[in-house]
């Protein structure tokens, strides 16, 4: 199988060199480790930080491609006004793409991949400096210098008609190449029995065990293990990316934030400000405890289990040593819970410990470029890509949002988000996927949709298995494709919600009608279990031929009406509650054509999605959600 792969690429290499003293090739680069390497990490910043290394490795080499060797860029998309190497804000995702008139294909892919592979150093480098004689040297070296992964193939592109048949050859090449590992000579670490990255085990800890005093101010949590290539993501806001990056707590606390910002729950807002104006005042001397208003309020100071690891951190000025012992930092930690457990007794209410993690992908993207028949056609396509990305990142940071952007590059894209804007978001990510298609493929019949997951998300929860459980949620809307996929599991192991709902029957909305009927006292959380419970039950009669397909839609439908009318609070009247809740479920009357039109699979996501709004709404509430779990 190598052999064979080798062949191929020897002959694609015999064929250029033959073409002249010019020859006119289309290259593909490939840049990586990706998903491994963004999901190793312990805070949001590691996690973003992981995407833009990256991206900026792949600018890197994209700018060399461009400038010095004048190619002309397919992916990433550059217009025709712009130079690459000005483009400060350029999202590049781990593949290039690009058309370069060359007699040394060769000697092109070794300039461009030692671009690369400087630019991924000079941030090592960068943080080495920061660090200094506080990690161990020699591990660090070994660690960098082979890190990142990059594959070049290239192919002859005789004429331009011919450029759909040379890009599949060109992608038959990459996948080939892939297949063939670089064996490089192991280079052991100087001593045996090292401790192990807690983010990558394959790598050991380049942290030295007397110097955790030192680390403090860089975020580093006393007995944390980093290997060298986890530092460098730690690292990012002390080698020239200062910018402000919010961490799961921050988005968790948000819907706080917001609530508190409502003119009826003043008095409320007034207690959080006495609150955090007094810790200010009592420990100004010993923490770097910022913040003048509520939206700049640390938010750790709001969740008892991370005052410990907040006071730890504050207590550590970045530019000096940490002045309070160990003793004074827990004495610190108790009486600050023990006033936040009385502010939460006061106003009946405390925040939520659950963010969003999202996660998108473009469904039938690769058919759409295999139609392509000049380059372009594909171009100006991926130009329609690069409009999508920006508009993305725009919508997830606006101020009706206030999420987290961690990439969008072309059609993928991941985002961490207030558990209460999460479903606004995704629906204006949605539309404005399908605007872009419309426009990029006015005439097609059939034009890619976008598949979504949320993972709804404890703030205690690893990242690294966070993202695990947001991916797996995204596999599952790509089942049926173009749908939602929504995964929410209470960090106490009691309830697990997971359901995929396509975009055609318009899932936000209906969970936002629903979140209204619960807050008019229409339904309630026995209402969304209940039917649940329903769905459940036909289902085991179904397969036991107790019912019949024939009429199970008018059946089922009763049966909510009964439901409806036995969960109905008192206070409620019986017209009131069937007219705004059963014209919910009319559809289940109607079977369609399709399996997923089927009652009983109808119920199950409109039991869901019932389930998920009477959630979302209650997230939040009162006094009784809990750093540890929620009363959702």
């Amino acid at each position: 199988m190598e052999e064979a792969v080798r062949e191929e690429i020897q002959e694609s290499i015999q064929l250029l060199q033959s073409a002249g003293p010019k020859a006119q090739v289309v290259m593909l680069i490939s840049i990586g480790p990706v998903q491994e390497f963004i999901a190793q990490a312990r805070k949001t910043r590691d996690l973003w930080f992981g995407s833009y290394v990256l991206s900026e490795v792949s600018k890197a080499a994209a700018v060399r491609l461009a400038d010095e060797h004048k190619a002309r860029l397919i992916f990433p998309y550059i217009g025709a006004d712009k130079n690459v190497s000005e483009l400060d804000n350029l999202k590049v995702a781990n593949k290039v793409l690009a058309i370069v008139d060359t007699d040394n294909p060769k000697a092109i892919a070794l300039d461009v991949r030692r671009a690369a592979a400087l630019k991924w150093l000079e941030y090592a480098e960068q943080a080495k400096a920061k660090l200094g004689s506080s990690v161990i040297g020699p591990m660090w070296e070994r660690q960098v210098k082979d890190f990142i992964e990059l594959y070049i193939v290239w192919s002859e592109l005789d004429k331009e008609g011919n450029y759909k048949e040379v890009l599949k050859k060109t992608e038959r090449l990459m996948s080939a190449r892939k297949t063939l590992r670089d064996f490089r000579p192991n280079e052991p670490a100087d001593r045996f029995g090292d401790n192990k990255s807690g983010l990558d085990s394959g790598r050991e800890s380049v942290l030295k065990p007397d110097k955790y005093s030192e680390y403090a101010r860089f975020g580093i949590k006393y007995g944390e293990t980093l290997d060298a290539i986890s530092l460098v993501k730690r690292m990012s806001q002390f080698i020239g990316n200062e910018r402000e990056f919010k961490s799961v707590c921050e988005l968790a606390f948000q819907q706080f934030r917001d609530e508190m910002g409502h003119p009826e729950n003043g008095w409320m807002k007034k207690e959080v400000d006495d609150y955090y104006q007094n810790l200010q005042e009592k420990y100004n001397s010993e923490l770097n405890l910022k913040g003048n208003d509520l939206n700049s309020y640390d938010s750790q100071m709001f969740y008892a289990s991370r005052v410990e690891e907040a006071v730890m951190e504050l207590a550590a000025d970045r530019l000096k040593p940490v002045l309070l012992d160990r003793a004074r930092q827990v004495e610190i930690t108790k009486d600050i819970q023990v006033s936040l457990e009385k502010l939460y007794d006061r106003i009946n209410k405390c925040p939520t410990p659950y963010y969003a993690l999202v996660v998108g992908d473009g469904d039938r993207m690769g058919d759409v470029l295999r139609r392509m028949k000049t380059s372009e056609e594909h171009q100006k396509f991926t130009g329609h890509l690069s409009s999508f990305a920006t508009q993305v990142d725009e919508i997830v940071c606006s101020e009706d949002i206030k999420g987290q952007m961690i990439y969008s590059g072309g059609d993928d894209l991941m985002a961490l988000l207030p558990v209460h804007r999460c479903l606004e978001a995704v629906k204006e990510i949605q539309n404005k996927f399908m605007e872009i298609m419309s426009k990029a493929l006015p005439d097609a019949e059939q034009r890619p949709t976008l598949s979504i997951g949320i993972a709804i998300v404890h703030m205690f929860e690893p990242l690294e298995e966070a993202l695990g459980t947001a991916r797996a949620t995204e596999s599952l809307a790509k089942v049926r494709r173009d749908e939602l996929a929504i995964h929410f599991q209470k960090r106490s192991g009691s309830e697990e919600m997971r359901v995929s709902l396509p975009f055609a029957e318009n899932p936000v909305d209906t969970i936002f009608t629903l979140q209204a009927l619960y807050k008019k006292d229409l339904i309630s959380t026995s209402f969304a279990y209940g039917l649940r419970q329903l769905h459940a039950e036909y289902k085991k009669l179904k397969s036991a031929g107790a019912v019949q397909s024939e009429g199970l839609g008018e059946l089922l439908h009763l049966e909510i009406r009964r439901l409806i009318l036995l969960k109905k609070p008192g206070h409620i009247t019986k017209d009131e509650a069937l007219d705004e809740v059963l014209k919910i479920f009319d559809d289940l009357k109607s079977t369609g054509a399709d399996s997923a039109r089927e009652p009983l699979a109808l119920l199950n996501r409109l039991a869901e999605q019932c389930v998920i709004a009477v959630t979302l709404e209650k997230v939040g509430r009162t006094h009784g959600t809990n750093d540890t779990d929620s009363t959702a």
